[in-house]
């Protein structure tokens, strides 16, 4: 009787499905989001001064994606790592 418990027992555990948390998509960073934190650090860092005096305006450099070529043509792999 007791092997037919144990058994029983570990075929349970086999049995047992591990529920994974569900993922959630990362958001995409908008072109607010990506200006906004370019703005707050060029106070403080040179390379996001230097693209911040290019995209204030706003004129020329509207959507994320050209904001993110203007850093990759600047070559500012810090800065774009922490906005793409």
């Amino acid at each position: 009787m007791a092997k037919k418990a144990k058994k029983a027992a570990k075929k349970a555990v086999k049995n047992v499905e591990v529920l994974a948390p569900p993922v959630t998509p990362k958001a995409a960073a908008s072109s607010v989001d990506v200006r906004k934190h370019i703005e707050e650090i060029s106070g403080t860092r040179r390379d996001a001064a230097t693209i911040w005096l290019l995209i204030k305006d706003g004129t020329k450099y509207t959507t994320d994606e050209e904001v993110l070529d203007l850093v990759k043509t600047k070559q500012y792999e810090t800065l774009l790592g922490e906005i793409s």
